[in-house]
């Protein structure tokens, strides 16, 4: 079963070199391809952790949340509690976050992955909402001293069915406190819609 999930592992790699071989220009199909041990070494090389990734550690830890989410925003926030994990996975590559919620007696999950493509020179982000059965994502961009990331995305609304632009902002105010504000565009308006305190434990 090893040796087979090994294999799968592997083919799924150079199916995905595949892809990136499909997208070559002109000229660099003039060229021979590169074998597929080069391939993988290339692949390998790209994927392994740096400095920006560094800047993903303050995320790590145990953490308690408090939130709020105002659907009218001359009214109180309605506010929820609960806790989030944050680790590294697959060699320090992905930050997973695992959190559970509790509104109005309710409680609710939530996971998430955060990462960097160095491609893209942009970091990613993945959201799992347990609440609306929703998956989000969108690529980020961060400050130079790493205390602000921003994430701008297009969502659909599982209400409307409408696809609303918004913007996640994320503030690292220290090592034990950290604060996500959404924000989104309606009616050209941009409104802040929900914050997310984390404190560590």
């Amino acid at each position: 079963m090893k040796r087979f999930r090994i294999a799968m592992g592997v083919t799924a790699a150079l199916v995905f070199g595949l892809a990136v071989l499909a997208n070559w220009t002109a000229a660099q199909e003039s060229k021979a391809p590169p074998s597929p041990a080069d391939l993988l070494k290339v692949l390998a090389k790209a994927g392994t952790p740096g400095p920006e990734h560094k800047k993903l550690e303050p995320f790590v830890g145990d953490w308690t949340i408090t939130a709020k989410l105002w659907t009218d925003p001359s009214k109180p926030p309605a506010q929820a509690t609960g806790t989030a994990q944050r680790k590294w996975i697959m060699g320090g590559r992905f930050v997973q976050e695992t959190v559970q919620i509790e509104c109005n007696g309710k409680t609710f999950e939530g996971m998430g992955l955060v990462g960097y493509d160095s491609a893209q020179k942009k970091f990613t982000a993945v959201k799992v909402c347990g609440l609306c059965g929703t998956i989000s994502h969108g690529l980020a961009t961060c400050n130079s001293s790493g205390t602000k990331f921003e994430c701008v995305k297009e969502e659909c609304c599982p209400l409307s069915g409408q696809k609303i632009k918004g913007r996640d902002e994320v503030l690292i105010e220290s090592n034990d406190r950290i604060v996500v504000n959404v924000y989104k565009t309606i009616d050209s308006k941009e409104l802040k819609v929900m914050e997310i305190v984390s404190t560590r434990k």
